[in-house]
This record gives C-alpha cells, structure tokens and sequence, in this order.
C-alpha cells in the first residue's frame, strides 16, 4: 500500500514539473500590444496562452505529500535521486578528464611519432645525399679513369705503330740483305756448280779410259782361266770314263765277276722291297692297335699313347696357372658364352657326369642342337675338361662314303673309346648326316 502510494505521488511530482517546464511564460518584449488580448482557442489556457493545469496538479501534490506519511522518505528518495545523479556527473566529469588524458598521451605519441618520422626522413635524406655524393665521387673517378684508358689507349697505339714502322722497316732490310745474300749464294752455286761440273767430267774420262784399260786385262785374265778351267774338267771326265769303261770291261769278260755282281744288285733289292713292306704291315698293326681310329678328327688323347703328352701337360699347366682365364673362377665354360639358364644346365651336366665317372655308372647320351657356330663343339669341349674325361670329334659326313667299311670303322673307334683311362666323351658333329638314314 506504500509502494503504491509513493509511486501516486512520484507520478504526480513528475508530472507537475513536466508541466512546469512546459508550460509557456509570456514575454514582456513581444512586440503585440499590451493592451490588445490574443483569443484562446483552447478553454483550459488562459488569454496569454498559459496553461495553468500543470501547476495546480503539481500543488495539489505537493499538498498530498506534505499531508502523507511518507513525506520524509519522498523527500530522502528525491535527495539519494539527487546524489546519484551529482555522482553520475562526477563520474562523466572524471571520464572526461580521463579522456582529456589519453587525448593529451595521443596527442604526446602522435608528436613523438611525428618528431621520430623527421628524424627519420631527416636520415634518409642525409642518407641520400650521401650516397649522391658518393655516386658523384664513383662517377668522377670512373671518367678519370676512363679518361686515362682512352690515354693509354692511345699511347698503346702509338707505341704499335711505332713498333710496327720498325719491324716494317727492318723486314724490308732484312728482305733486302737475303736477296743480296741469295743472288751471293746463286753466283756461288753457279761457280761451285761450274767448277763440280768440269772436275767431274775430268774425272768421268780418266775413269772411262781406266775401265777400258781393265776390261782388256780382265778380258784376258777370263780367257786364260776359262782355258785351264776347261782342260781341268776335260781330263777329269776323261779319267772318270777311263775307270768306268775299265770296270764294265772287267766285269764282262770275267764270267765270274758278272754273276756275283747281278746277284748282288739282285739282293739288294729284294732286302729293300721285303724291308719296306714288313715296316708298312707293322706300322698298320700297330697303328690298328694302338693308333687313332680314321674317324676321329679332333682328340685330346693324340694320335698314339706317347703322342701329346708335352702339349698336354702344357695345356694343364697353363688351365692350373690362369684359372679364371678358362672358367671364370670355376664358373662358366671358359671363352664359351651361353644364356644363364643354358650354362647352368650343361654345368650340372658335367658335374653329373662327373660323379657318374667317380661311380663307375653308366653315361648317358646327350643331343645338342643348335645353328651352325653357336658353341656346340666348344660346350662339348669344355664339358669334357669339367668332367675329368678325355675328348674326341667326329663328323657325321664321314661315315656315309665308307659305305659297307662304316660299321667297322664305328665299331674301331668305340674298341679305341673303351681304351682311355679316363673315360672318353666322344662328339658326334653333323649327326643327322647318317643317323636319319
């Protein structure tokens, strides 16, 4: 009921000081007549044109508040009101000092920013002047010094052409003192040539009469010996058909000396025709014994048992001395080049045919094919050397013109095969020549 009661009167207060303000206080100085009345059209303004409501709703609540209980309180309400707002314009009045302060530190910095920026622009002015100073310095020098080059250049120039009139002119000197010492030396070459010419036509004569003098000596030198020469040989021949005929004629009329000397002859050469054939029947014996069949064209055995043995032991001493010249450090097949997996599988090949040698097993056969000159004889080769076995070639070619003989002259070879100690891997070249037959 209070609060209601104090918000009345507030409301009251408020309006009868709005009123107040607002109301319209006539002016002594208008210029109208003061004797004449302005008309009113609004009954509540008096004929001034004050309204005068406002001020009598505003007493009539001053005089409800003096006659209400809660005067005292209105009154403290409206002094705190007062000092709230005493302090509020304290508070703007020390917000505008403060601002007043930073504006004063804004307008100190903006100085000092601008000083700095003089002091700045005063540098680089300064700095500038400097360096156009400088460039002027660097460009005066440069014209001196260019100056000076042109000078040296020119002087350069001078001493050139000065150096050059000199070597003209001792060219030309030394030109004229070889063409003097040239013609000198043509009048001496002509004299020398002159003088040469009639020493050597002297000399041509006497010798001319010296070789005829010596060609009738010797001529008759060459008469006298061809004379005995020929006397010697004429009674050589005389005395070796003297004995002749003397034998010939003894031998014939000694019935005795004729027969022994026929029988002789005759001996003789039955002893050289029986000798020459036991030797031929022998030698083929033994060449079929022990001897290179015909077939075979290439051996590492050699042609006898005794035969190659130097050359052998020479070609295993050159393998155990450069290794890696015939096997690449035991890998490859010497100068044979093969594909990776081709040279793989013949060196398996070989290092099976090697323990089937160890194990005294049977061989096997094995067929390599390939165009001409693609290292087949020289696989097998080499194959043969990595096993530990000897080498023969032969050529299918061969065996097709023995005709009836063939089989027998196979039949040879295998019988010589069987014979090596080692073992013998023997190479059939050209294979399809009588095998597809």
């Amino acid at each position: 009921m209070a609060k209601t009661t104090l918000s009345g009167l507030f409301s009251a207060l408020s309006a009868a000081t709005v009123a107040f303000s607002d109301g319209a206080i006539p002016s002594s100085s208008s210029g109208t007549d003061s004797s004449s009345k302005a008309s009113n059209d609004n009954p509540r303004t008096t004929s001034s044109g004050f309204d005068p409501e406002p001020l009598e709703k505003g007493l009539k609540a001053l005089k409800q508040i003096s006659a209400s209980s809660y005067a005292k309180k209105v009154f403290e309400i409206l002094k705190k009101q007062e000092e709230t707002r005493q302090a509020e314009l304290a508070a703007k009045v020390a917000e505008f000092n403060q601002m007043k302060a930073q504006l004063e530190t804004e307008k100190q910095r903006i100085v000092y920013d601008e000083e700095k920026k003089l002091a700045q622009h005063q540098a680089q002015t300064k700095s500038q002047m400097a360096k156009y100073e400088d460039e002027l310095a660097r460009k005066r020098m440069q014209a001196e010094n260019e100056y000076h080059r042109v000078r040296n250049q020119e002087l350069v120039k001078l001493q050139e052409d000065s150096s050059i009139r000199l070597e003209q002119t001792r060219l030309e000197t030394e030109k004229h003192i070889q063409a003097l010492r040239k013609q000198t030396i043509e009048e001496q070459a002509k004299l020398e040539h002159e003088k040469i010419r009639e020493t050597a036509l002297a000399k041509a004569v006497g010798r001319v009469d010296e070789i005829k003098q010596n060609e009738e000596i010797n001529r008759r030198d060459q008469l006298v010996e061809g004379d005995l020469v020929r006397e010697k040989w004429i009674s050589i021949i005389n005395t070796t058909f003297d004995h002749i005929g003397g034998g010939f004629k003894a031998i014939l009329t000694d019935r005795n000396k004729l027969v022994v000397t026929v029988g002789g002859v005759t001996a003789l050469a039955a002893g050289v025709y029986t000798t020459r054939e036991g030797a031929r029947v022998i030698w083929g014996y033994v060449d079929r014994i022990l001897g290179q069949p015909s077939l075979i064209r290439e051996s590492s055995r050699g042609k006898y048992p005794w035969s190659g043995t130097f050359s052998r032991a020479k070609s295993t001493l050159a393998r155990l001395a450069k290794p890696e010249s015939v096997s690449n450090n035991g890998k490859g097949f010497g100068d044979v080049i093969l594909h990776p997996s081709l040279s793989k599988r013949i060196e398996q090949l070989a290092f099976a045919t090697e323990n089937t040698k160890l194990h005294q097993a049977p061989f096997r056969n094995v067929l390599f094919y390939g165009p001409p000159g693609t290292g087949k004889t020289m696989a097998a080769r080499e194959l043969a050397y990595k096993s530990g076995l000897d080498y023969a070639l032969m050529t299918g070619g061969d065996v097709a013109p023995l005709g009836s003989q063939a089989v027998t002259k196979i039949h040879e070879l295998f019988d010589w095969a069987k014979k090596s100690n080692r073992g013998l891997l023997l190479f059939i070249d050209e294979a399809d020549a009588f095998l597809c037959e």
